[in-house]
């Protein structure tokens, strides 16, 4: 029978009585699992050469690309998480990253259909598959697979984005999991990884206040957008997580400076962000708060700086014009300050006249509204959900 691949189908009343015998049995349709990512054998060149155990992530919301890359025909979203093989290479490779079983722990990868074996609740329609007489004991990667269909939405996360809340509320956080966004040398001038945990993409799903690896990971998104503008000349982005009041900030700040481009530079003081720019050697300052609010430090810092800078160049040494711009978009109410940073580096970008300086300059100050907020969420989770 194991060899009979044209066998009738077994009834389930068959299987009773065939309970714990060796022999391979053929199932032509069973019932799908259940949703959510799920526990499968991922095997290689044929259905016996098993080299991982992973979770697939077979959702129809969910977007069809991997690192950017549309997922091939008959291919599934896996994450491996136990390795069998380790040397053994993966079926559709990442070149310089995920090339080996071993070096894809953690991470989303294309795995063919034909190769993937249901592996806790017996056959699945993909492939015919020895009955296990002794159902393994529950880890941490199964809880955390019972939990994913019970993940509650909050009303703040966006249905399109609901599977990305889910993996982040469960994989991510039972496996420890993160998801990591390359940055190549013109993002931050340094090329690094940002990696974003569960709680990141939790806080930005729920609308709630931002830290410094969603601000950097929306600031990668616009350098793309830059570079297809063919604008990349023209803006230049300080990298958050390098910079605070130590001893070598100034010469941090001289390093990076350059005449021709406008910095982008979002600073964090006392759990507050605001966004400071750079151009021509003056400083600008843009605050969401709705009340005025001086940072003496900062401003000495950065204007000790801008001085550093201007003597090197051989210019005469005075002190920069420090501006702050008290008609820029406040936030809406008290925690959106990391968002309204983010919006105000995507409306100078889009801003081809700069027009902002004049604008933001009067006193006649608005706010801006959750819809314009919600546009640079609904941008960032879908350039991280890219990258799952």
């Amino acid at each position: 029978m194991a060899d009979d691949l044209t066998a009738e189908p077994v009834a389930a009343e068959e299987l009773m009585e065939n309970e714990g015998a060796n022999e391979c049995i053929v199932v032509d349709t069973i019932d799908p699992p259940p949703p959510g990512p799920r526990k499968y054998e991922l095997s290689l060149d044929i259905i016996d050469n098993k080299v991982a155990f992973g979770v697939i992530f077979d959702d129809g919301d969910m977007a069809s690309t991997i690192h950017g890359v549309p997922l091939k025909p008959k291919h599934a979203r896996v994450s491996v998480d136990e390795i069998i093989q380790g040397d053994a290479q993966v079926p559709v490779p990442i070149a310089g990253e995920i090339e080996t079983v071993e070096q894809a722990v953690g991470s989303l990868l294309a795995w063919s259909r034909d190769l993937i074996i249901y592996a806790p609740n017996g056959p699945t329609p993909f492939q015919r598959k020895r009955k296990v007489k002794e159902p393994a004991k529950k880890g941490d990667l199964q809880i955390a697979q019972d939990l994913f269909g019970k993940v509650v939405l909050s009303d703040n996360v966006p249905e399109r984005y609901k599977m990305l809340y889910k993996h982040a509320s469960c994989f991510m956080k039972a496996t420890r999991a993160s998801i990591q966004i390359p940055c190549d040398f013109d993002v931050f001038g340094v090329e690094r990884t940002i990696f974003l945990l569960h709680e990141n993409i939790i806080a930005l799903s729920e609308f709630k206040m931002l830290g410094q690896t969603v601000i950097s990971t929306y600031m990668a998104f616009l350098c793309i957008m830059v570079h297809d503008r063919k604008s990349l000349d023209m803006y230049a982005f300080v990298d958050p997580s390098r910079y605070k009041f130590y001893a070598e900030f100034e010469t941090y700040i001289v390093s990076i400076l350059n005449d021709s481009v406008l910095h982008f530079m979002p600073f964090n003081q006392n759990m507050h962000w605001m966004l400071v720019i750079i151009w021509e050697s003056e400083i600008f300052f843009l605050n969401p708060l709705s009340h005025a609010t001086r940072f003496p430090e900062l401003e000495n810092a950065l204007t000790g700086a801008v001085r550093s800078y201007n003597a090197q160049k051989g210019r005469v040494i005075k002190n920069p014009k420090n501006v702050n711009f008290a008609g820029c978009p406040k936030q809406p109410g008290g925690t959106e300050f990391g968002y309204c940073v983010m919006r105000y580096m995507k409306d100078i970008i889009e801003d081809k006249d700069m027009n902002f300086f004049k604008l933001w300059a009067s006193k006649n100050r608005k706010s801006y509204i959750r819809m314009d907020l919600d546009v640079v969420r609904m941008e960032t989770l879908g350039y991280i959900e890219g990258f799952m």
